[in-house]
């Protein structure tokens, strides 16, 4: 570890106003001395407590070294691998040629899309689609089918969406916060106001030969990509 890495520990910790006794007990230590003792450079931090530092308090690995190959050697590729990553779920249910559309009222994404959300901690990818339907449409769905992934940039790291595809359902239709929900015939879908890009995501998840829609972005331009 670099000389002033105990510093700039000790400048995490300030910078989100907590004691040593809790910045030990965010990063699963038994007892405040062992921060006391990083942050005056007589201990290092193993490898698995820095990449949980990295992902709880949000921080880049080459703010927390000057040098970063020099200071963690062999160690800095398995830190670098590691990424912050967002988890959600979408799903295209279907019937007698529509599809059922969450018609979206938040700012940051309006328009008719498809409903999904997050997915909680430790929760599968299956049972997160299922619970998410649910909520979002009153439908209790049944045997969805993960038909490919869409993936964009976020800061360190990446938001994933899976992407599953059902037909078999039972329940009530009832709109949620996020908004209402509808029946969608697909030769109305360009009459309708869908959110960005919503036809490519379509054709990632009706196609054979398709499975990921990514966005890659450059010089601030988002470019669909899909794969």
């Amino acid at each position: 570890m670099s000389d002033n890495f105990g510093d700039k520990i000790k400048k995490v910790r300030l910078e989100h106003g907590m004691s040593q006794e809790a910045f030990a007990k965010e990063l699963g230590y038994t007892s405040k001395s062992t921060v006391n003792k990083i942050e005056k450079g007589v201990n290092d931090m193993s490898q698995d407590k820095l990449e949980l530092l990295i992902k709880k308090f949000d921080l880049d690995v080459n703010d927390l070294f000057d040098n970063l190959a020099k200071d963690m050697e062999a160690k800095v590729i398995s830190v670098d691998r590691t990424e912050r990553v967002e988890l959600t779920v979408l799903c295209l249910i279907e019937k007698d040629g529509k599809i059922l559309l969450q018609n979206r009222v938040k700012n940051d994404w309006q328009g008719y899309t498809l409903p999904g959300g997050h997915v909680e901690r430790d929760e599968s990818f299956v049972g997160a689609v299922i619970r998410e339907m649910k909520e979002e449409t009153g439908l209790d769905i049944k045997n969805p089918i993960l038909v490919g992934v869409k993936q964009f940039p976020i800061k360190h790291g990446r938001y994933v969406v899976f992407l599953f595809k059902t037909n078999e359902y039972s329940g009530n239709l009832k709109p949620s916060d996020e908004g209402n929900i509808e029946w969608v015939e697909y030769d109305r879908l360009k009459d309708i106001n869908t959110v960005d890009d919503f036809i490519e995501l379509l054709k990632v998840m009706s196609s054979n030969d398709l499975s990921e829609f990514q966005y890659i972005v450059k010089d601030d331009i988002w470019k669909v990509v899909l794969k």
